[in-house]
């Protein structure tokens, strides 16, 4: 099965990516982020399992990244601001493809 992880080189995107790597039912793993996503599908491809890593950068790699996927994680974001309410910003972002 195919997944892709867009927001790869975050925080959160980066210990997700190497969870996700040692996912016996994942096949491929697509990572994609606005920034340093080869590095860290080269440091995630280390890992010694079956899955193939791929790293996708940019918007011109976006659609790259998902074509195929079974299932797409985001766990890409915004940091919060003083003042942020979650409430009225929930929709505020959308993703268009």
């Amino acid at each position: 099965m195919k997944v892709s992880l867009l927001g790869a080189s975050g925080g959160i995107g980066q210990p997700m990516a190497l969870l996700m790597k040692m996912n016996p039912l994942i096949s491929h793993l697509a990572l994609y982020d606005i920034v340093h996503t080869p590095g860290v599908a080269a440091d995630v491809s280390h890992c010694s399992t079956p899955a193939q890593v791929s790293g996708h950068l940019g918007p011109e790699q976006l659609k790259d990244a998902l074509e195929g996927s079974q299932v797409a994680v985001i766990p890409a974001g915004v940091p919060r601001k003083p003042g942020y309410q979650a409430l009225s910003t929930l929709f505020r972002f959308r993703l268009v493809y």
